[in-house]
This record gives structure tokens, sequence and C-alpha cells, in this order.
């Protein structure tokens, strides 16, 4: 294996990016795989040798204002340019064949989108996991929410820095009583700009459009491999990029060349066959969870890239792992044909607390009634579990009965299933709200109400009540007055069990997986006061309040 360390690739405007050539013995020249990476590429160098010995050569290069690289890094703003140079300059090196691969995870994946939306005729297929799609929507905010948790840590450890500053100091608690990002900036030792700019644009604005990759997908001319987890919060980002690229890709080999391929795993987990792929949280998934993501991965990059028929072609598009059944599914597409099922939530006004009187029923209640339940920002919901990266010692299926005994949690569940129910597709909630606050968040779990009693949290979806009609043109609510939301749980494959019950938690915070809402209309850290919210959901005749579940008839 060649090495050529320190290879500086010109930018437009004169930038020198730090870049690593790896090749296999031989004349050359080979088919490439380009990763582009802010993590440091020494770190990414261990990826080489899977590649050569394979016949592929290898570039790896830290982003722009990272590590060896020149310039300031910007995230998320210069990556389309960079990496379409970068692509540029690899396809005229006389080491490559002219056939190219991006590969990649988390912010490697998210700079593929970008360098591929170029149309580069050298481009052959893509490979981004766990990356996000709109960073309003999917990773800075979770739509509008402000995603403390994975936001304020990564800015912190990667994008304050050249290199990455160490935050052992740092402390959540003290971060929830912070006023200002000043203080912030005070309490952990260093500045992070962009983390400004994520908080004082809150809303969707051309700032968010340039970033935004759910608008690029349009322009991918090339096949590509989207693989994550049902408990990565990043996830969303993958079935965005899937079904965008496949109704919208600019070539038809684009649109009938995209793959789905998710497991029961967390964003660090994605990458790590064995053990950390059969048992995420709570869950034991069983040998049929040890998968290897790579193996597909090569699968693909020998189709497009050494024109090997190794039968990728003829796989099914989406292939996920089923819960509760713990198997794999090979779907024709996603979202799959499904019965939806509405589960419409009923009370006695009683829902607060898991010991309250909150049901999911099928029919829809004859009766108008409302619960109501007081959030304190000063007090938040503690974040148990679910798709979070930071801040938690637990994450995935997470018992989340700790926190039902929270007079600010309402908690609605169904009779036990007299069947087991496949649960596989796109979750929404429709609630009927109202709050005496002009704006205020509301966040859902879907859970499983084990036979054992567990209520293991399956799915969370949360929405700044602002955002309701509009990103760009956000509305304060009308105190008092009932309002609709709809309200993303995002995507599942899970088997209830018979005996189980599907469960519902409603509440207002979800600390430190998104910021504690100052119910007021300024943006986060921008506030003068913080109020004291009393929310309510209604139900009934004229209030409709319904959980959607895509069942699978099999």
């Amino acid at each position: 294996m060649q090495t050529y360390i320190h290879q500086p690739v010109p930018m437009r405007d004169g930038v020198d990016l730090a870049t690593d050539v790896y090749t296999p013995d031989g004349p050359g020249p080979f088919p490439t795989v380009l990763i582009r990476t802010p993590y440091q590429r020494a770190k990414a160098a261990g990826n080489g040798p899977l590649f050569t010995s394979r016949g592929y050569a290898v570039v790896i290069q830290d982003c722009r204002g990272k590590y060896d690289s020149d310039g300031v890094f910007n995230p998320l703003a210069d990556e389309t340019e960079d990496g379409q140079v970068t692509l540029d300059w690899v396809a005229n090196q006389r080491w490559c064949n002219g056939r190219i691969g991006l590969w990649g995870r988390s912010y490697l994946g998210i700079v593929q989108v970008p360098t591929a939306s170029g149309g580069h005729e050298a481009l052959r297929c893509i490979l981004p996991s766990v990356a996000p799609g709109s960073f309003f929507r999917d990773w800075i905010r979770y739509d509008g929410c402000f995603a403390l948790a994975n936001t304020i840590r990564w800015a912190l450890t990667h994008a304050s820095c050249r290199n990455q500053p160490s935050i052992a100091h740092f402390s959540w608690q003290d971060l929830n009583h912070l006023p200002n990002l000043q203080e912030m900036i005070q309490h952990v030792g260093f500045d992070t700009p962009c983390l400004k700019d994520w908080s004082d644009h809150d809303q969707y604005d051309t700032y968010w459009e340039h970033i935004d990759q759910d608008r690029m997908h349009a322009h991918i001319r090339v096949p590509g491999l989207h693989a994550g987890g049902w408990f990565d919060h990043l996830t969303r980002g993958q079935f965005n990029a899937y079904r965008n690229i496949r109704d919208q890709g600019g070539t038809e080999a684009a649109r009938s060349g995209q793959r789905l391929l998710i497991g029961p795993w967390g964003h660090k987990t994605v990458s790590k066959p064995g053990p950390a792929h059969q048992q995420y949280g709570d869950w034991h998934f069983g040998t049929e969870a040890n998968l290897s993501v790579m193996a597909h991965e090569f699968q693909c990059l020998d189709f497009y890239l050494k024109d090997i028929d190794n039968g990728y072609a003829q796989q099914a598009p989406v292939k996920v792992f089923l819960m509760g059944d713990n198997r794999w599914v090979d779907l024709d597409d996603w979202p799959p044909q499904v019965d939806m099922q509405s589960w419409c939530l009923d009370s006695d006004g009683s829902a607060n607390m898991w010991s309250g009187k909150g049901a999911l029923k099928r029919e829809a209640p004859d009766r108008s009634m409302e619960d109501v339940f007081t959030y304190d920002p000063t007090n938040p919901v503690p974040t148990l579990g679910g798709a979070i990266y930071w801040g938690l010692d637990q994450w995935g299926p997470v018992d989340q009965r700790p926190i039902l005994d929270r007079t600010d949690v309402l908690y609605y569940r169904s009779d036990p299933l007299p069947n087991p129910i496949s649960i596989i597709g796109d979750i929404n909630l429709d609630l009927t709200i109202a709050s005496d606050s002009v704006d205020t968040d509301f966040v859902a779990k879907l859970c499983v109400e084990e036979v054992s009693g567990a209520v293991t949290c399956l799915t969370v979806g949360s929405l700044r009540c602002r955002y309701r009609q509009s990103w760009s043109q956000p509305q304060p609510l009308t105190p008092g007055e009932s309002s609709p939301l709809t309200l993303r749980l995002g995507h599942m494959a899970y088997t209830f069990p018979a005996g189980s019950r599907i469960s519902l938690l409603i509440t207002s915070s979800d600390f430190p997986r998104i910021a504690p809402h100052s119910n007021t209309m300024a943006a986060p850290w921008a506030y003068d006061e913080i109020i004291t919210a009393r929310n309510t959901v209604r139900h009934g005749p004229g209030a409709p309040s319904c959980l959607h579940l895509p069942v699978m008839a099999w």
C-alpha cells in the first residue's frame, strides 16, 4: 500500500485542504473511494486497508479549517464547493480510473449529497450513512425545537476549534440554567460562532436553504445506499434521502438505484457488528441483528465501480429489521403498502401520570374532554432513551416508568392486544391542543407497555407550535384557543406482542434532547423571561386527537 501524506488540494479561493491518498499494490489506475472528514483524516486512515485490500484507491481529506487543512471551518456551509472541487481533482489523478464512490457516516455522510449534487461524470455512487437531510428539522432543530444535546455537544467539540477540545467540565444541569450564549461560552471556556447562527436563525430562511440537503436531492444523478438505525437521531434523513432521490433524482439510474438499510442500532453502533448490533438500550435483538453494513457497502461499490455482477441489483430496495419479531424484512419500497390504523385519545380528564385514565381506542370518543398539565421550563422532563446521541448514559429502547409519575406527563394506552400487531412505516400524531402561552413545545413518545410492565420508548417526535403552519412564517398561538398539530413520530418497524399495550406519552419538554422552551416567541437564549405554561390536549367531537399507525397485513 502506497501513501501520499499531506497532499494539498487547492480550492477555488486558494485554501489548501490536507489530503492523503492510499493506493493498492500494482500499476493502477484504480477505482477510487473519497472520504471527507472534520474528525481528522489520520483517525479515518484505519479504513484505508479495508479499501486498498479490495483493489480501491482511497482518498481521505480534512474538511476546511479542521486539523491540517487551511481556512475556517463553517459547518455545512462550504461542503458543496469544497467537495465538488476535490471530486474533480481526484478524477484527474493518474491513479484514478475515472470511477469514484463517496463513502462515510455521520458528517462523513453529510458531505456526500452536496458533493454529488454537481453531477460530476466520474461519480458512480454515494453511500451516506446516518446523515440528516434538513438541518432545521432533522439535526440542529427537531421540527423547530432546538436540538440541545447533539447540537451543543457537537458544536463545542467539533465546530469551535481546529482540533477537538476537552469539555470534561461540561454539565447539562449547569447549561439548563444559563440565560444566554455568552454565559455558556464563559462556562465552557471557548467560543462557537456557528452556535449563535443556529440560534439566531429561528425560522427557515436562506441560511437554512443553503445547507438543506432535501433541496439538493433532485440534482443527484447516481445510485445510493443509505444505512441507519432505528435509534439514531439522524435516521429520518436516511428515509428522506431515499424517497426524495427515488422520486426526484436527476437520472433514471438515480431514481431506480436508491437502497435503504435500517437496523436496530444507534448512531455509533451502525458500523459495529457484533455485540453492539445485538444489544441496544434495554433490548436484546439476537444474532439476526448482527449484520455487517460494511459488507453491503462493499457489494454496492463493487457493483458500481468494478462492474461485478454480485447480485446487488437484484436485491430488494429496502431492508429493515423488524423489532419484536427480531428478523429482517425485505420491502419493495418505503413506506410500504400498509393499512393505516387510527387510535384515538380518550380520558375522563385525568390522563396525567401512569395511574391516570388516559386511553387509546380504535373508535372516536363520543364525549369532549381535555387533559391539562403545567409545563415549567425550569423543571423539564428528563430525556430517557430514544434516538439521541449526546448527553445520556442510556440510549434507545429504555423504560419510561421513572418519568411517568410526573403530573406534567400525559399517558394514554390501549387495552392489552389480543393478537400481535406489526407496524412498518411512518407514524404521525394529530393533536388538538391549547395553551395559555403564545408558544410552547409538544413532545410525544410512542411506547410499548410490555407484559412485564416496562414502558419502553420506540420513537419520539416534537414540534414547536409556532411552526405548525409554516417553517418560514412562524405564527403565535392564541392563548386558550384550540389549534391542530401534527407531530411526526418518525419511522418504525416493530411488532407489538399479544398481551402488550400500545402506549403514548405526551409532554412539553425532553431535556437535554431539546432545549427547554421559554414559552415565548423569542429565539433560544434570546428571551428576557421564562414563562410557565398551562398546556392542554383536547379530544372528542370537534377536537380530533389520534395516533396513526401503519399496520402490516401479513
